[in-house]
C-alpha cells in the first residue's frame, strides 16, 4: 500500500475532475426570472355578467377606489362557500354587518374543472337559491394575470398565483391601496371572523377617508 505522502499528487487530477464533472449539475443563474408577485396587486376579468355583476368585467383596482374588497374564492360544488356565501348575504341583508363598509365580490377557483354554467346555477340565480350571490361574481381564467396596482403592468402570474393559490372557500379582506389585509382560517363560515374582517375594513375606509 503506498504511504500517504505518494497518494497525495494522485488525488488531486481525481478531485479536479469531480469538481468539473459537479459544476454540470449545478443550476445557472437566470438573468431572465420573472419578477416577484406585487405586493400591491389588481386584476380585470369577466364576470357572469347579471345584473348584479355591474357589467361584463370587473375591474379590481377600480373598485378599490371606493372602499376595501372582501373577496369570498368559490366552487359550485363546495359546501363551506355555500355556508360562507349564505352567512355574508345574511349578515349584511339583516344589518348585523355594514354593508356600505366594503365591497363584496366571489372569485370562481376552479376554471379548469367547473364550468361557468355551474357557478350560475349555484350562485348566480335569486329565484328559491340559499347560495345566491346579490354582488358580483367573477369568473377569470388560466390566462388572466395579476396586474401591478402601482405601475399598471401585466405580471407573468395568474389571478390564483397572485392571491397564493387559495384553497375554497377563502375569504380575503383586500386594502385599497391593493394589499391582502386579512384572510380567513375557517372552513365553515365563522360570524366572529366575518366580524374580524370587517373591523379590519372599517379602519382601513376611516384611515383612507382622512388622509
Amino acid at each position: 500500500m503506498l504511504p500517504v505522502k505518494d497518494m497525495q499528487p494522485k488525488l488531486i487530477p481525481i478531485l479536479v475532475s469531480i469538481v468539473m464533472l459537479l459544476s454540470g449539475c449545478t443550476t445557472p443563474v437566470d438573468d431572465n426570472q420573472s419578477e416577484d408577485i406585487p405586493l400591491q396587486m389588481s386584476f380585470v376579468a369577466k364576470t357572469l355578467d347579471r345584473s348584479e355583476d355591474g357589467g361584463a368585467e370587473y375591474n379590481l383596482k377600480e373598485n378599490l377606489a371606493e372602499k376595501p374588497v372582501l373577496i369570498l374564492w368559490i366552487a359550485a360544488g363546495c359546501s363551506g362557500c355555500h355556508d360562507w356565501t349564505q352567512l355574508i348575504r345574511e349578515s349584511t341583508e339583516n344589518g348585523s354587518l355594514n354593508s356600505t363598509a366594503v365591497n363584496i365580490i366571489s372569485i370562481h377557483r376552479w376554471a379548469e374543472i367547473e364550468s361557468t354554467t355551474q357557478i350560475m346555477d349555484v350562485f348566480g340565480i335569486e329565484e328559491n337559491n340559499s347560495n345566491y350571490s346579490p354582488w358580483p361574481i367573477i369568473i377569470p381564467s388560466e390566462s388572466d394575470m395579476i396586474i401591478d396596482f402601482t405601475t399598471g403592468l401585466t405580471t407573468d402570474f395568474t389571478i390564483y398565483e397572485g392571491f397564493n393559490n387559495p384553497g375554497t372557500p377563502t375569504v380575503q379582506l383586500i386594502g385599497q391601496d391593493g394589499i391582502k389585509m386579512w384572510q380567513s382560517k375557517s372552513y365553515w363560515a365563522n360570524f366572529s371572523m366575518l366580524q374580524e374582517a370587517w373591523d379590519v375594513a372599517e379602519i382601513i375606509s376611516e384611515k383612507s377617508a382622512t388622509e
